[in-house]
């Protein structure tokens, strides 16, 4: 990959291939040629870093249960009963270590997140470098700086926390949803110094979240953003590659 080349970028892992936040997820984006493999990070009741996108297990486990309610290992041992998965980050890490970037999409506010992911970095010996932290919150910033500071830093804004915080705090990569994106919005984060990736799928598109076509990647492709995140990296690979 070259520095200008758009990142294909496996949301929750090649989701379509394998169970979304696996290690087999993360596998398949590998093979698939992903530049990075995104995944979401909590906390489970006993303070361990764990990779789950929903805040209880309902939709991967049916059970009302919220994930901080349950240790690690009975957050593993739910998911395996129902034939899904909820790692340990560091699973994920051993896995992903020195093979692809890991880009964490933190759906926590509290610092102490930071703390238990930098404890995870530090039990497997990733690179630092190969981190993306995606953060809600701009005040999080000086914290990941001072724990993590070799770590990339992502702003997923939102309407309690505007993209302006983040800019203000001086993270130059942004997270767009592909019904946000156009070529006005591109340009204007360009002229700010900001690099743009784009969560293909989800609201207003009739998408699920990660799920994209070639025409829109090549729209996406033809704006020059920096970065793809899809639920199929195979095809994100091809349509990075056609360009």
């Amino acid at each position: 990959m070259t520095p200008d080349q758009c990142w294909v970028i496996a949301h929750r892992g090649h989701s379509t291939a394998a169970t979304e936040n696996s290690v087999p997820a993360l596998e398949h984006a590998i093979a698939a040629g992903a530049d990075a493999v995104e995944c979401d990070v909590r906390l489970s009741a006993d303070g361990v870093a764990v990779v789950s996108h929903d805040a209880d297990l309902n939709r991967l486990a049916g059970s009302e249960l919220a994930v901080a309610t349950l240790s690690a290992d009975e957050l593993e041992a739910h998911a395996r009963t129902a034939g899904a998965s909820l790692p340990r980050l560091s699973s994920l890490m051993h896995a992903a270590r020195g093979r692809v970037p890991l880009v964490l999409d933190v759906k926590l506010r509290d610092p102490m997140v930071i703390e238990h992911i930098a404890q995870a970095v530090d039990e497997t010996g990733v690179d630092p470098t190969s981190l993306v932290l995606g953060l809600r919150e701009a005040a999080l910033i000086p914290i990941c700086q001072d724990r993590l500071p070799d770590a990339g830093h992502l702003a997923l804004h939102g309407e309690q926390h505007p993209l302006g915080t983040f800019l203000d705090a001086g993270v130059k990569l942004v997270r767009l949803w592909e019904a946000k994106f156009d070529p006005t919005t591109v340009s204007a984060l360009r002229a700010r110094g900001c690099r743009i990736w784009v969560t293909t799928g989800g609201p207003g598109t009739g998408r699920a979240v990660g799920d994209t076509t070639p025409e829109a990647l090549a729209t996406m492709l033809s704006a020059g953003v920096d970065g793809v995140l899809v639920n199929d990296p195979q095809l994100g690979r091809t349509a990075v590659d056609r360009v």
